[in-house]
């Protein structure tokens, strides 16, 4: 399998489990126990099907230690993507979380001394523009604006230190451990969500399952589990591919095209209603990383 068709899986499966997401937000409870339950069953999900996939399980103490750290920001990135969600439109959060490319792509420069070329610069100053257009002038909306931007915020710095955390291991002498890698920080992150949401849960006196909208229930838990095949499928791709192509090209690419496919099915399914204004920062931030990703190389 060449690595376009690798990319094509690895966008699709991270559209798929963004729909999922949004999907379980609307139907269903939304509460701290409910995004950390949801996020303790698709890791398990993930880790179990990245064992079924693994083509080799050998393992060091350096992925070991990495994929510990990876697991805690990939736990940070899930639960305040889920708030993020919440709080706001699914194209627009994905277009802010979309411009964490711009955190690898200056680490390629800075570590691995890969060069920004000069349309790229001017896609990191699109970049910026388009952030600025998330902040809402409606002062009826401050309150919920600040909420949603500060989960949008802490998502896009974890989402750029994943793809951080990934080319620093792809980039090292134990690149072969990938599925190591990936399992250990699934079962890190179902471990540390397990615990909160049982401790959550018995602080409600177990409210979570009598509400008719609880998230322990067999639709949301067969949601849950095909979302997390699609978060191992996108993971699996996603971390050999960071080791194969410049991090200014992979990243922007794969965020950018998400953030099309996603604009565009968040429009179609769920008939999400944007402003001018927003709009116009969806624009300016999907030509940002194009310009990034250098289609003029």
């Amino acid at each position: 399998m060449n690595n376009v068709v690798k990319l094509i899986i690895s966008m699709a499966a991270n559209l798929s489990g963004s729909l999922i997401k949004k999907q379980i937000n609307i139907r269903y409870d939304n509460s701290i126990f409910s995004y950390q339950f949801y996020n303790c069953v698709v890791s398990l999900a993930s880790a179990i099907v990245l064992l079924i996939m693994a083509d080799n399980t050998s393992c060091s103490l350096f992925t070991i230690i990495t994929a510990v750290i990876f697991g805690l920001i990939t736990l940070i990135q899930q639960i305040t993507n889920l708030y993020a969600l919440e709080s706001g439109p699914l194209s627009y959060t994905s277009v802010l979380i979309s411009l964490s490319s711009l955190i690898p792509t200056i680490s390629g420069a800075i570590f691995w001394n890969e060069k920004i070329a000069a349309v790229q610069y001017i896609g990191i100053a699109l970049m910026t523009v388009s952030f600025l257009f998330s902040v809402s002038s409606d002062s009826e909306s401050k309150k919920t604006n600040k909420r949603w931007l500060f989960f949008c915020l802490t998502a896009f710095l974890c989402t750029g230190a994943i793809g951080v955390m990934q080319k620093f291991h792809q980039t090292s002498a134990h690149k072969d451990e990938l599925d190591s890698f990936l399992i250990i920080a699934f079962f890190v992150s179902f471990i540390l969500s397990g615990i909160h949401s049982l401790v959550l849960l018995k602080s409600s006196k177990k409210e979570a399952f009598s509400k008719t909208s609880s998230v322990i229930r067999l639709i949301p838990l067969a949601l849950m589990l095909i979302s997390g095949i699609f978060v191992a499928i996108n993971n699996k791709f996603n971390l050999y591919l960071s080791g194969v192509m410049e991090a200014a090209i992979f990243f922007p690419t794969v965020n950018g095209g998400g953030l099309v496919l996603t604009s565009v099915f968040a429009y179609l399914i769920f008939k999400e209603k944007l402003t001018v204004k927003q709009w116009v920062g969806v624009i300016i931030g999907i030509i940002a990383v194009i310009l990034i990703s250098n289609p003029f190389q």
